[in-house]
């Protein structure tokens, strides 16, 4: 009869109130709608994963899009606006905002212009409302909200955005809603964007001196290819660098005044255009783009997530010594995107998942799930240098790390090690073995746990409770999900078992604030202010 009984003991079979199976078969909880909408949110880029087809994640995402604006709209609207401004995500805050317009015109309003925050975003979120992503259709109260938000549309972005690529573009969508302007300015720039002709008037010529520069650019162009009067309107109307290079093919003098005129993130994303075209083969220039790449203020104004710096980095291949000085700069960049990270105190233990499962991208081509582990794991040494990092598969690997590394030195090392199976019990058995008591166990991991690991424990949730009652009672598991699949390794009742879901720096102070007792990711979302 014991036995019997112990399968219905949560301590003895953990597993007994299981609600799923993973990929793999292994039993597996499903937590909040809540915490899987900010899952969604945070780390669901519409790409096939290891386990996962992008038609699944797309199918599910908007069913989680769907329930939550119909059944929490109040919640959803302060998720939309936490994933855009605190987590940088783009296309999932935009279709929820999509859905957000069918089902609470109030809230939609309120968090609009919080969502869309570029006309990058606009001209998306249009194409969604009218390409039927979401129920419905664009009605009036929509176009009043978008509206609304072109009458704070500047010189810039009108250049910028003016034809769009593939999808709709600034030009389309002041067609379809027809803006009143509130002031000349912003009718010059209207007229110009649905009539050139029109605008070429001596009166909105004057209101309007950036798109002036851009015309006469155009003239440049058609006339002849002459670089210095090309530098000249560039400085003039400080011109998008997308624009100019889709008239004229700059020469290097040209290239340099365009990565001078170049937000940070372009900067960034073009840096080997830079070097094809022997820009940073000048040591001025290179000067001026590592002061650029490492400034804190201009980082953190340009909301650069971690890993976006690492694929920069990964991407560019120094071949001259002024070209390694902006490889530099980009591993020195990486670790200022973490420099309010808090000392979390106490004995802490970090454990990135470095299994096979860890390889899938999170976006097509570029960085990995495997990389932002890596990058989070350099990141939280940094800040507790005598942390104990314990890499695992379907065991602890050995690694040497220190805390003095680089933020891609440590990523490439954990990096390097990617295969085997997954056993999230893997670092708490070998804690529990060597009775190695710790305060905070950090895991980083997309959750998918099945294999054994090297003690023949199976499944994190009884390791765990084993680690609490005979080393460690005090010790709190904080289990950070990069990964979209709704399969978590431990319920959401779970004493002392914290899920956080994200790729950027913020998802590590929920560490430090849930431990000084202050809300977690779900809580503070929930009290963020509209």
């Amino acid at each position: 009869m014991t036995r019997i009984l112990n399968k219905f003991n949560l301590r003895k079979n953990p597993y007994v109130q299981a609600t799923q199976t993973n990929p793999e078969g292994f039993p597996s909880f499903q937590r909040s709608d809540q915490e899987a909408y900010l899952q969604v949110l945070l780390t669901n880029t519409l790409t096939g994963t290891f386990y996962a087809q992008e038609s699944e994640l797309l199918k599910e995402s908007l069913g989680l899009h769907l329930s939550m604006t119909q059944n929490d709209p109040a919640f959803a609207a302060r998720a939309l606006v936490h994933a855009r401004s605190e987590g940088l995500m783009r296309l999932q805050p935009i279709v929820g905002l999509a859905y957000l317009a069918k089902a609470n015109l109030t809230l939609f309003h309120k968090v609009f212009s919080r969502v869309i925050q570029t006309p990058g975003d606009l001209t998306d979120f249009v194409e969604i409302v009218r390409g039927g992503v979401a129920p419905g259709g664009m009605g009036r109260s929509i176009k009043t909200a978008i509206n609304l938000w072109l009458n704070g549309l500047s010189e810039y972005h009108a250049i910028k955005y003016a034809t769009g690529g593939q999808g709709y573009s600034l030009r389309d969508v002041l067609r379809v809603t027809h803006p009143k302007p509130l002031t000349p300015a912003q009718d010059a720039i209207f007229i110009w964007l649905t009539d050139a002709e029109k605008w070429n008037q001596p009166d909105r010529r004057a209101l309007t001196p950036q798109i002036d520069a851009f015309e006469q650019l155009k003239r440049i162009e058609t006339n002849g290819s002459d670089q210095a009067a090309v530098r000249a309107l560039i400085a003039q109307g400080r011109l998008p660098y997308e624009v100019v290079t889709g008239m004229i093919k700059p020469d290097q003098d040209t290239w340099s005044g365009l990565m001078r005129q170049m937000p940070y993130m372009a900067l960034m994303r073009h840096l080997n255009t830079l070097q094809r075209a022997g820009v940073l083969a000048i040591e001025s220039n290179a000067r001026y783009v590592v002061d650029r790449l490492v400034s804190i203020d201009a980082l953190r104004k340009a909301k650069i997530l971690p890993f976006q710096l690492f694929t920069a980095y990964r991407n560019f291949k120094a071949e001259v010594p002024a070209e390694r000085l902006v490889a530099e700069a980009l591993t020195e960049a990486m670790d200022h995107a973490f420099v309010n990270l808090p000392d979390l105190g106490g004995a802490v233990c970090i454990a990135p998942d470095v299994s096979g499962s860890m390889s899938g991208f999170i976006a097509k081509g570029e960085t990995r799930y495997i990389d932002i582990a890596g990058i989070f794991s350099g990141a939280l040494l940094k800040a507790n240098p005598q942390a104990l990092v314990l890499p695992f598969e379907n065991k602890v690997i050995d690694v040497q790390l220190s805390a003095r590394d680089t933020l891609v030195t440590t990523a490439d090392k954990l990096a390097k090690i990617g295969g085997g199976g997954t056993a999230v019990s893997a670092p708490i058995s070998q804690l529990l073995d060597r009775k190695i008591r710790v305060d905070t166990f950090i895991g980083i991991t997309d959750n998918i746990e099945w294999a054994k690991d090297q003690s023949g424990r199976l499944g994190f949730l009884p390791a765990w409770y084993e680690y609490k009652a005979k080393v460690a009672p005090q010790a709190r598991a904080f289990l950070l999900t990069i990964a979209p699949y709704r399969h978590a390794v431990a319920p959401q009742d779970a004493a002392d078992i914290h899920t956080i879901y994200g790729w950027n720096d913020s998802v590590l102070r929920y560490i430090a604030l849930t431990l000084q007792g202050l809300a977690g990711q779900v809580e503070s979302v929930s009290a963020l202010e509209l």
